[in-house]
């Protein structure tokens, strides 16, 4: 081992210029294979923070749709809380049938509200049933079909018959079974 360290300095000696040629090599070629490394790693970084970039300016643009997004979710929850019914509050249930009669010109022959059946503890609303039985003429059978559609109150009817008069012509008797939305 002493014998190649005193080679390598007797050679060292004898061409310093190659020697000193071959450790700038060296030193730059660690140098290079370092740099180049650490460019990897800042150029991984850099597309890190392009993509998180990005997705922020999509979301800044996006702001004012997500915005009107969540207000028309807003007023649609806060028209749904404000038209549900109380299943307590039985003169207010029936008088919104009654409203329904005027406006359609038409006459209940029986309204009653039924005992509605209990839901899933975790159900945000309740259904609350209504039996109805109207009689007068087929288009103001159609009339009450479309007030109780287009009201306010959140309604889905079950069953429905509709029946003709033996006395006269153009009358019909139209039973309906509805569920409207209730606060739990």
């Amino acid at each position: 081992m002493k014998n190649f360290f005193s080679q390598v300095q007797d050679f060292s000696r004898r061409n310093p210029v190659l020697v000193i040629s071959l450790a700038v090599i060296v030193v730059m070629g660690s140098l290079s294979y370092y740099l180049w490394a650490r460019q990897r790693e800042l150029t991984a970084e850099h597309d890190e923070v392009k993509r998180s970039g990005e997705d922020m300016l999509q979301s800044l643009t996006s702001h004012a749709r997500i915005m009107a997004e969540i207000n028309s979710v807003t007023q649609a929850l806060a028209f749904i809380d404000k038209n549900l019914v109380n299943e307590g509050d039985l003169a207010e249930n029936l008088g919104y049938f009654y409203q329904i009669e005027n406006n359609a010109h038409i006459r209940f022959t029986g309204l009653n509200q039924l005992s509605s059946q209990p839901g899933p503890a975790d159900a945000p609303y309740k259904t609350v049933p209504f039996s109805l039985r109207a009689t007068g003429t087929y288009r103001q059978m159609l009339r009450l079909l479309h007030e109780l559609e287009t009201g306010p109150r959140l309604l889905r009817v079950k069953t429905f018959s509709v029946t003709g008069s033996d006395t006269a012509e153009d009358v019909v008797t139209m039973e309906l079974n509805v569920e409207l939305l209730a606060k739990p």
